[in-house]
C-alpha cells in the first residue's frame, strides 16, 4: 500500500510541475538535459529529496523523440 501512496505523491508532485509558475522553467531544463537546475525548480516547487531523480529520470526519458511510424500506418 506504501508503493501506491508514493505513487500518488509523486503524480501530484508532477502535475505541480506543469502549472505556470513552473512549466516553461521545467521544460527549458528538460530540452537542456539539466538535471541541476530541474533540481532547483524541484525545490521551489517544494517537492521532496526523495523524489527528484524520479522525477528528473521520468521527465527526460518522456522528452526523448519516440519512434515514428511510417506515414503509410
Amino acid at each position: 500500500m506504501n508503493k501506491i501512496n508514493n505513487i500518488a505523491e509523486l503524480s501530484g508532485y508532477l502535475q505541480s510541475l506543469t502549472t505556470p509558475e513552473f512549466a516553461s522553467q521545467v521544460e527549458e531544463a528538460v530540452e537542456k538535459k539539466d538535471k541541476v537546475s530541474l533540481s532547483k525548480i524541484c525545490r521551489n516547487a517544494k517537492i521532496p529529496n526523495k523524489y527528484f531523480s524520479t522525477i528528473a529520470t521520468t521527465l527526460f526519458t518522456m522528452a526523448t523523440p519516440q519512434q515514428k511510424y511510417p506515414e503509410i500506418l
